[in-house]
Formats: structure tokens, sequence, C-alpha cells
């Protein structure tokens, strides 16, 4: 049950992309253009890396490390005019991936289990 809950976020978290995009216009358009998808996109890899039956991977830390290794190394590379994942560079997306693992760590460890035991 906890992959198909983990697999609906992420896409919920795919379709809110696709659906806002960068000419969303709706409320709070600057956060969300400019830094929910930043929030939201760790949070699910986050959760897909917890479903994953590795020993190393499985476990909560080196989940948040190795997911905020791919938003810092692709806002770093925006930075550098490689444009891998958006072409903005925006030093504050690295407080927002930060944000989203903290929130998955969050809700894996106190909301998912009331979710599962219902």
């Amino acid at each position: 049950m906890k992959k198909v809950i983990v697999v609906m976020i992420a896409i919920v978290v795919g379709l809110l992309h696709f659906l806002t995009g960068p000419h969303y216009r709706g409320p709070f358009p600057i956060f969300v253009n400019g830094y929910l998808i930043d929030i939201l996109l760790p949070f699910a890899m986050y959760l897909i890396l917890g479903v994953v039956r590795h020993p190393i991977i499985h476990r909560p830390v080196t989940r948040a490390v190795l997911v905020f290794m791919v938003g810092a190394t692709t806002e770093t590379l925006q930075y550098f005019g490689v444009p891998i994942f958006g072409r903005t560079f925006d030093p504050l997306d690295y407080l927002m991936f930060a944000v989203g693992i903290c929130l998955a760590a969050v809700f894996e460890r106190i909301v998912l289990p009331r979710l599962l035991q219902n």
C-alpha cells in the first residue's frame, strides 16, 4: 500500500508540474512559478527512493543527501549556463530543495504510517 500512495503522490506532482507550467497565472504565481516545483520534486523523489529495497538507499539520511545532490547539481549547472531541468539559476532553490526533503521526511515518518493504519 505504501508504494501505491507514493506513486500517486509522484503522479500528482508530475501533473502539477505540467498543469502549472511557465505561464501559470493563478493564485500565488511568483511562488508557484518560482519555487513550488523545487519543493515538490525533491518531496516526491525522497518518497520514491523510500520504497526501493536497498539497504543503503532505503536509509533516510542517504536518500536526503542523494536527492539534495541531484537538485544542487542541476541548480549549479544552471548557474554555469547549462539548462538542465530549467534555465534560471536562483540560490533560493537550494533552500526549497531542503524544504521539500524535510517535508517528505516528516510526511514519511508521521503522516504515511497513519494512512497505512486505516
